[in-house]
């Protein structure tokens, strides 16, 4: 008899509002091929959730062929998360489809027995299934998950440093969202491997006794696919596009990296390049005839400070003269934009950060 309870709604639930999301992730125009990547993340979570919603229903045992269904594509989770955080930090990956020969044998040791003959299903999954395949399989998913996992949390802390080297709005693009997904499938990752060791522990354990552990999946798709949503729209740079070739001459001669930052330096003052609000560290290299590494070594190396720092320190104290002028009767924002601040985020994080207080404090104090 098909009957829906407290167990299986829970799980109907949360798998339907993950498929309304994921069809609008699929249906996004801007940054297309990440949000394609996460709607297929959140797919594949609600396909490992299906079998517990139909199975707590009494699906399998009014009809028992249903049993490999091949709804499991456990070992795409890793590679998903990774691919999804490559794309939306605008790194190029090649020969995608290698990354998932695991989920094509995955799906085939599904496939290739579903449409048996019950009896046949039933002495494989005793022979092999439950006790070899479906274990090494989850056991690869958890291991792909540490390792691709790995390598995604690193490419966010190379892009996360990349913006502070390479723009002044850092805050406009803060990629901790990137750091959230990742920590919340970890920590996913964490309790599913305890359940795992559980039922190595516990061979009487049923899928009944697997039920929070689905819960926490169908919270992992909501949360993942409202915030992915969330963020869904928001162009964040493309560290790619932006990467200078050295120039070959200059290499070939020693330099003297605070004289080089001082020269520079001086250009951007007297042109005041910091009061342009698109200002990269890319074309600000190009504006002073250098190449964007020569520049971020010699601020680094010859001023001990990064391209952000060099720029917004100098549109800060641009706004500090204006709000010391006693004449002075523009509003802070339109000061703010005049010294080159593209938002208000922006201006609010860096004048704290450089003159050690708020806005309107400072304002008010001086």
């Amino acid at each position: 008899m098909i009957k829906f309870g407290p167990m299986s709604i829970t799980l109907l639930v949360c798998a339907v509002q993950g498929l309304i999301i994921a069809s609008l992730l699929l249906k996004g125009r801007i940054n297309r091929a990440a949000n394609r990547y996460l709607a297929l993340l959140l797919l594949a979570f609600i396909a490992l959730i299906t079998p517990y919603i139909i199975g707590y229903a009494g699906f399998y045992d009014r009809w028992p062929w249903l049993s490999f269904a091949p709804l499991s594509y456990t070992t795409a989770f890793g590679p998903l998360m990774w691919l999804y955080t490559r794309q939306l930090t605008g790194a190029a990956v090649l020969r995608v489809w290698q990354h998932f020969i695991p989920v094509g044998l995955q799906f085939l040791s599904q496939a290739l027995v579903f449409p048996l003959p019950l009896a046949t299903k039933n002495w494989w999954d005793e022979f092999a299934q439950a006790s070899i395949i479906s274990p090494a399989f989850e056991i690869g998913a958890l291991i792909s998950i540490a390792i691709y996992g790995g390598l995604a949390m690193r490419r966010y802390r190379v892009y996360r440093a990349w913006l502070r080297d390479n723009r002044t709005d850092v805050v406009d693009f803060d990629p901790r969202w990137i750091r959230q997904f990742l920590f919340a499938i970890l920590v996913v990752a964490m309790v599913w491997s305890g359940f795992v060791v559980a039922d190595a522990l516990d061979p009487t354990r049923d899928y009944f006794d697997q039920f929070w552990l689905y819960v926490l999946f169908s919270v992992l798709v909501i949360g993942l696919g409202i915030e992915g949503w969330r963020h869904a729209d928001i162009r964040f740079p493309r560290s790619d596009d932006n990467i200078a070739l050295p120039d070959p001459v200059a290499e070939a001669a020693p330099r003297d990296w605070a004289v080089a930052a001082r020269q520079w330096t001086d250009v951007i003052d007297r042109d005041e390049l910091w009061r342009d609000p698109e200002i990269t560290l890319a074309l600000l290299a190009r504006r002073l005839g250098t190449n964007s590494a020569y520049l971020s070594r010699a601020f680094n190396v010859g001023l001990g400070q990064n391209f952000n720092a060099v720029i917004n320190q100098r549109r800060v104290a641009a706004v500090q003269r204006a709000l010391a002028n006693p004449d002075e009767s523009r509003d802070m924002l339109t000061i703010a934009f005049e010294a080159g601040f593209g938002s208000k985020a922006s201006f609010n994080r860096a004048f704290s950060e450089f003159a050690g207080k708020t806005p309107s404090t400072w304002r008010r104090e001086s």
